[in-house]
């Protein structure tokens, strides 16, 4: 394509702005499904241009035109952006990695002229966050592959004109091999459709629809992938890369909550004086602007190393820092928004209550924060052992993604940690450690140049966070929850004196 992206760019956020104008949210993004008049007009600037590589009529594939694309969506529509970015990263991506050429020629020009949307199918019921689990299974048929089982909580179930299909081979009547296998699944052609058995009614996201589906289908045998090594490798590479993707969104989502913030509490006078000029609402605001600099840095990191060029299946703490870091973030600032609007905020209709129930679910799919945090501690913990050194202070300067922030953290992190730590002190540590990757890429991207006084401020506002992290990782609580038996008392009016 000839047209530069700074100039698409400032086209395609011009119609978000046209779409998205008023201060609550457009009343379409409160009914259930993508609206059309939403969909017509973004599709008709063919964002998923910026996935396909050019040698396919697409804008390249670069990592950099990805996220900023996705930022300026998130600004004014995190659902829509999600959209956008499950179509990418989830399919596109993938496709244009994995694909043979057979199936890349044909599926390509339907994005690019006719505005079609991908998304891919993994979770099963019963089987979430143990995706190696699945019991979708394949089989070959003389012209291809029959594949069935249950797939849920797919991003646009029933609307998606493609999906990426994750199965196992059957290997006996009751057995399947461990490995997975993706497969593309073309909806126009009934042999492939996934059908919706069940629709989902979900708290937010309303722009996407979910669902229970079943499959019961048959493709072609060139719409199979070719993955390197393994299709466990592939899985890999394609979620890390689709982790990294989540700066893009964050960044737009914050951003709009720091507008939003800064604008509202301008306005809102209280006791005679702005709420702006209250001093807990400037701590609010600096955390937010703090946080909007951080997940900026976390895009400059993810453009650099995200490329499909690139394999990612190694590159497991990073993604993993990228989801749970910029999805904790992103909550954050819409429920300081909303506290700092107040009951008006509280409102369907309101981009503050609005973005509460929106972000929420970035903590949860692609993995659980918890389970996630636990496994950059494992990481960590990993290198620790490696270089047989658990002095926390010691191994954040021996490791690549901390070296340079080991410094301004020693006298706070100068203890030994234990390699048998309980789970919940691994969720402690994985979280501690994440705040401190994301200070890492910020401090590099103040070195290439960014706004030193936004930089400090960012390092100022987080380090006190990673902080009460610490303390709360440093403290002895082993509570667990205490079965009671029946005719125990526990009724607190048995403990009032008469």
């Amino acid at each position: 394509m000839s047209e530069l992206f700074s100039d698409y760019l400032k086209k395609y956020q011009k119609v978000l702005k046209n779409l998205f104008s008023q201060q609550n949210l457009p009343s379409e993004e409160l009914q259930r499904g993508i609206p059309e008049k939403v969909l017509d007009q973004i599709t008709a600037l063919n964002p998923s241009a910026v996935s396909i590589p050019q040698a396919y009529g697409g804008r390249g594939s670069h990592p950099a035109e990805i996220l900023s694309l996705l930022e300026s969506t998130s600004y004014e529509s995190l659902p829509l952006s999600l959209i956008l970015g499950i179509n990418g990263a989830l399919f596109l991506e993938p496709l244009a990695k994995y694909g043979e050429e057979k199936l890349k020629n044909e599926t390509f020009p339907s994005f690019l002229n006719n505005s079609s949307l991908g998304g891919l199918m993994i979770t099963e019921p019963g089987y979430g966050t143990d995706a190696l689990a699945m019991k979708t299974s394949w089989e070959k048929s003389r012209s291809g592959y029959t594949i069935e089982g249950e797939k849920h909580w797919a991003g646009l179930s029933g609307r998606a004109d493609y999906w990426l299909m994750t199965a196992r081979e059957k290997k006996g009547s009751d057995e399947l091999k461990r490995d997975i296998d993706f497969f593309i699944c073309d909806s126009s052609d009934p042999r492939q459709f996934v059908k919706p058995v069940e629709e989902f009614s979900n708290l937010g996201l309303y722009m996407i629809p979910y669902a229970r589906n079943r499959v019961d289908i048959e493709v072609p045998s060139h719409h199979r992938l070719i993955p390197g090594k393994s299709g466990i490798r592939l899985m890999q590479d394609l979620l890390h890369r689709s982790r990294m993707r989540f700066s893009g969104m964050a960044t737009g989502f914050i951003h709009r909550m720091l507008d939003e913030a800064v604008s509202h509490t301008r306005q809102r006078v209280v006791s005679g004086k702005s709420l702006f000029s209250y001093d807990q609402v400037q701590k609010r605001l600096s955390e937010l602007q703090a946080d909007f600099t951080i997940s900026s840095a976390f895009c400059r990191h993810a453009a650099g190393i995200s490329s499909i060029d690139h394999d990612l299946s190694g590159k497991s703490l990073e993604a993993n820092v990228h989801k749970t870091v910029l999805s904790d973030m992103m909550q954050n600032a819409s429920q300081s928004l909303l506290q700092l609007v107040g009951a008006k905020g509280y409102k369907l209709s309101h981009i503050a209550g609005r973005s509460v129930v929106d972000s929420r679910p970035f903590q949860i799919f692609e993995g659980s924060n918890d389970v996630i945090y636990q496994q950059v501690a494992d990481q960590f913990l990993k290198h620790m052992a490696l270089i047989k050194n658990f002095n926390l202070s010691e191994a954040l300067a021996s490791h690549p993604l901390t070296s340079r922030m080991a410094e301004r953290f020693k006298k706070i992190t100068s203890f030994s940690v234990s390699p048998d730590m309980v789970q919940r002190k691994k969720v402690d540590f994985g979280r501690i450690l994440g705040r401190i990757t994301g200070l890492e890429w910020t401090l590099e991207m103040g070195q290439g140049g960014y706004d030193p006084a936004l930089i400090n401020q960012a390092l100022e506002s987080m380090t006190e966070r990673i902080q009460a992290l610490l303390g709360s990782f440093q403290g002895g609580n082993k509570a667990c929850y205490i079965p009671i038996e029946s005719g125990n008392n526990v009724f607190w009016r048995e403990t009032v004196q008469s």
